[in-house]
């Protein structure tokens, strides 16, 4: 590769607050490969998403898809549990639910017409011991141990600026000899809520 700082550095699950909207929760366990200013190469352990599929315009679609898996987490599950990095609280019928963060990033992808809206498990359950949802149209997924290529940005995000820094990184991935395996997706650390110039995201594609 070109120009690149080989580091082996593994990022740490975190537990805290939200400051302004923003937080810091249980993240996807990954190491980092290789830095080339905002640019990275990640190797990103097995995990398990939740995942919805919502219509719409981008905005409307992907916060009614946080939204959906944020209700799920607090409890509406058949379980009526909380999934979260903490033991699991049981919420009584009519009472009201527990405001869970989402572990994260979570992920958004445009497929065939229908934006999708992803967030990985937190690590300690398996599908067999995850809550069945009381939202028909939550699914889960394993992803395999998977190489990526990340573009990093901080502030406002929007189709446009998406699009924008996914055409940046396929171009870094190319000049870099790396064969993409995947379309780009698009990667949330913030809440739809949090005070737009503090709200960190980033474009992901898996090459080999």
């Amino acid at each position: 590769m070109k120009n690149l700082l080989i580091v082996a550095m593994t990022s740490v699950l975190v537990g805290g607050c939200s400051f302004l909207g923003q937080r810091t929760g249980e993240e996807a366990l990954y190491s980092t490969l290789a830095v080339d200013e905002n640019f990275e190469i990640r190797l990103y352990e097995p995990l398990i998403i939740a995942q919805v599929a919502s219509e719409g315009s981008y905005m409307a679609a992907t916060r009614a898809g946080y939204q959906r898996l944020t209700d799920y987490v607090s409890g509406s599950n058949l379980a009526g549990q909380t999934i979260s990095v903490n033991p699991p609280i049981t919420v009584s019928a009519g009472s009201k639910k527990p405001k869970v963060e989402l572990t994260v990033p979570y992920y958004e992808e445009y497929l065939d017409g229908t934006w999708l809206t992803s967030v990985a498990m937190p690590e300690s359950y398996t599908l067999k011991t995850l809550p069945i949802p009381s939202d028909s149209g939550i699914t889960f997924k394993v992803l395999p141990r998977m190489k990526v290529a990340v573009i990093s940005y901080m502030g406002y995000r929007s189709e446009r600026m998406i699009s924008k820094k996914a055409d940046m990184l396929t171009q870094w991935v190319n000049q870099n000899d790396l064969k993409p395996r995947s379309a780009a997706r698009s990667v949330i650390y913030d809440s739809p809520w949090t005070v737009p110039m503090l709200r960190r995201h980033e474009i992901h594609i898996n090459v080999e």
